[in-house]
């Protein structure tokens, strides 16, 4: 029986890839580096902050990384840039009658508390959000997954993870956990695959 509904926060709860694309060009130029493209910005777009510079830059940015911390302090999030993807607020209302829901999220904390929620306004109907601070792997590994349902707990097998890439759904199964595929990719390993937020509430239900 499903009691938990783990979600991702960008590319699911919000739409932050034009915020998060923009952050990340301020952050390399003031690094030194070129801005990437919205195409080569697409391959990191997932990735925790230090893993995806390191990604996009092609170096371990050893000294760079020293002065990272007061980069990113100096450098402007566009809040302004995210959008909300149609009915996320009243699906989550409605799923938080029947299910606890949770954040498992590759952001840090202060992303988290900062910029999201802000932003959604939603805070009060999730028990329980897993950031990068949180754990020592980061997904596709399921210990964020783990440590989520411990905290609630309940049993992996007593959850569903919805995430909109691949190593969502690896790090869902892995943890053990139902699936389900948001937004217009495909993955037969996913349980479930939906671009409708409506839609989520009976899937869900489908999974028990």
């Amino acid at each position: 029986m499903i009691k938990v509904v783990l979600f991702d926060v960008d590319g699911v709860l919000v739409d932050s890839f034009r915020a998060g694309h923009q952050f990340l060009i301020d952050v390399l130029k003031a690094m030194g580096y070129p801005a990437p493209t919205k195409e080569v910005f697409k391959t990191a777009f997932h990735l925790p902050l230090v893993p995806a510079l390191k990604h996009l830059t092609k170096s371990e940015l050893t000294e760079e990384l020293e002065r990272l911390h007061e980069i990113v302090d100096r450098v402007h999030y566009h809040t302004e840039l995210l959008s909300e993807y149609p009915y996320t607020k009243e699906m989550l209302e409605i799923l938080s009658h029947n299910y606890r829901l949770g954040i498992i999220t590759s952001r840090n904390t202060d992303g988290l508390t900062k910029r999201y929620y802000p932003f959604a306004q939603t805070r009060s109907l999730f028990s329980v959000a897993i950031t990068r601070d949180d754990v020592t792997h980061y997904k596709p590994h399921p210990e964020p997954l783990l440590l989520a349902a411990k905290k609630l707990r309940v049993k992996p097998s007593e959850c569903v993870y919805v995430g909109d890439s691949n190593t969502d759904i690896e790090a869902g199964k892995a943890a053990g956990m139902k699936t389900i595929m948001y937004g217009g990719r495909r993955n037969k390993d996913a349980d479930a695959t939906t671009s409708s937020f409506k839609k989520l509430p009976s899937l869900i239900k489908a999974l028990h």
